[in-house]
Order: structure tokens, then sequence, then C-alpha cells
């Protein structure tokens, strides 16, 4: 008898939660009601199976501990699929980087298709779409600015667009540079006014003072002004002269002060003065790693020259020491060792 009762304690609630499904199938369609549904009542069975397993516990009665099969059954099967999800989705995810959540991205494929389908405008208006979502994502606008541009020939629009890029404050320095030196492109290329030109990278120099920024737009400013041939047959002093009228203009003009330094040590016979002008060149900051190598080897030749073999080892081991990564580190390397053979 009690075997029969104990049997009714399984059988009850099992036939109980069929009847519940089948009499009320949409309960739980609601996505939030059914995660909350199937996790409270997920709760509730465990509760009652171990409640059953309790009741059914073994004893000296072989015949209830094969009672105990179907609810332990049950109880595996209620928590199984779900933990092997939570693990699974969770080793999935460390090993894939996946399963955080994603931050929505802008879309510009379609954007280029219609463009390279020759369809600008059908390209515009998608990318507009895609901006409304994300208005100040920095490729949107540059590629909008150069459909403008290149595709629509409307060169107002694409001025107003990379000016929207300056005025943003989530750019970066570089970004605002970028837009910035491609509108001089512009006003240079298709607008041919210099004039203008100028007056953009003047303000880009302006707003970033004591930076690479800075550093970069002086070397283009000092370029549109004046460039010196570093073949010029004219006579030396009238070179120098005009190095030094251009570098009172443009302090920082790497390229006129190397071709001074160059013109001091071949022509004037003034190295004392050349090595001046090459150490004002190492002292300036954001200078790039191959303009640094190639004044080095430079300095290394007019050490040669000078027979002073020290000084051009002097030079390419910095070379190698400063700069390993840099292509001309092995021809540096080839030089020191014919030196010291």
């Amino acid at each position: 008898m009690a075997c029969i009762i104990y049997f009714l304690i399984v059988l009850v609630p099992i036939l109980g939660w069929i009847a519940f499904l089948h009499l009320f199938p949409d309960y739980f369609k609601n996505r939030e009601k059914r995660q909350i549904g199937f996790g409270a009542n997920r709760v509730i069975a465990t509760v009652f199976l171990l409640l059953i397993i309790y009741v059914l516990r073994p004893g000296n009665n072989p015949f209830l501990a094969l009672l105990l099969i179907l609810p332990l059954s049950l109880l595996v099967m209620l928590w199984a699929g779900p933990l092997m999800d939570y693990i699974g989705a969770k080793a999935i995810a460390q090993v894939t980087g996946h399963g955080e959540e994603v931050e929505p991205q802008p879309l510009y494929s379609i954007v280029e298709t219609q463009r390279r389908s020759g369809k600008p405008q059908k390209a515009l208006d998608l990318l507009d779409a895609e901006l409304e979502k994300f208005p100040a994502d920095y490729e949107g606008l540059i590629l909008k600015a150069m459909i403008q541009m290149e595709d629509l020939k409307n060169f107002q629009d694409a001025q107003a667009t990379l000016l929207q890029v300056g005025s943003a404050e989530v750019h970066t320095p570089g970004q605002v540079s970028r837009a910035h030196n491609l509108l001089a492109d512009w006003q240079i290329k298709f607008e041919q006014d210099e004039s203008s030109a100028r007056e953009t990278l003047e303000m880009l120099r302006a707003r970033f003072p004591d930076s690479g920024v800075e550093f970069a737009v002086s070397q283009r400013l000092a370029r549109l002004d004046c460039t010196l041939d570093f073949d010029d047959k004219r006579d030396a002093a009238e070179v120098v002269s005009d190095c030094l009228k251009q570098l009172e203009k443009h302090p920082l003009d790497n390229n006129t002060r190397e071709k001074l330094a160059e013109v001091y040590f071949e022509r004037y016979n003034k190295p004392d003065l050349a090595w001046e002008e090459m150490n004002k060149l190492f002292a300036m900051p954001y200078q790039q790693p191959a303009d640094l190598c190639r004044w080095l080897n430079r300095m290394a030749d007019w050490h040669l020259k000078r027979d002073h073999p020290d000084g051009a080892r002097q030079c390419l081991q910095q070379i190698i020491s400063r700069f390993p990564d840099q292509p001309q580190c092995e021809v540096a390397q080839l030089r020191l060792t014919r030196l010291q053979l």
C-alpha cells in the first residue's frame, strides 16, 4: 500500500504539469514571461522532485530504490539542458571572443556598391540614412565628402562635410588633420585656390600647437612657399641666403634645413655650420625614423670624407641601436662591417 502511495506522489505532479501545458499552450509565448515562468517553474519542480526523492529514500526497501529512477531522471532532464547551454555558450564565447554585447556599427558596403555601379546619388542617400543613426562617424563623413566631391563634383557640400569632421569633438587630432589636409588638396586641385588651402592649413596648425599635427602641417606650408632643389647649381652664397630666408619664415622646415646643412658642408666649406644645422634637425620632436636614419647616414658620409671613421661608426651604430626595425638598419650594419674590415 505504501508503495502505491509513493508512486502516486510521483505520478500526479507529472500528469498535472502535462495537463497544464495542454490546457494553456500559449502561456509562455511572450519572451519575458517565458524566461520568468520557466525559471520559476524549474525551481518549483526541482524542490518538488527533491521532496519526492526524500520521501522515496530507499532505506532497506529495494522497490523504493527503483521508484527513485523516475524523479532522478526528471531532475537530470530538468537541469541538463540549461546547464549545458550555459557551459557551452560560455566556452564558445571564451574561444571566439563572442558572447558580449556587440556595439552597433554603421554599414557602408551597400553604399560602396552603389557608388561603384555609377549611382553616386543613390549611394549618398543610403549613406545619409546611416549617418542619421551615426551622425559623427568619421569614416562615413569622409566617404560622404568623397562622393560629393569626386563623383558629384559639388565642392561646397564636400567642404561643409569635411569641416563637420573638424567641428566634432569626438574626432581625434589625426582624423581632423586628415579631413583638413584633404580639403586643402581639393582647394588646390579642383578650385585652383592655393590661398584658401593655405588658410585651411594655418587654421589646422593653430588648433593643435606643439603637436605632431603642427609639425606635419608646417612641413606642408613650407612646401607651398618654397621648395629648394638639392641639385641647385647657383652660387653657394645665393643658395644659403635663400635657405636662411625660408627658415626665418618656416623654422620647422626639414627640407630647407637639410639642404642648408649640405651646402655648408659640400660647397661652403663650413662643416661646423653643417653639423649645427643637423643637430637642430635631430633636436626637433616628431621627426620620422626614416628621416633620422637618412641624416645619420649622411653624417657618416661626411665623417668619412674628413677621415673620421670613428665618427662614421658612431652614426651607423646609432641607426642600428635606435631603429632596429627600419630597413636602413640592415644597410647600416653592412656599412659598419665594411668599416671594421
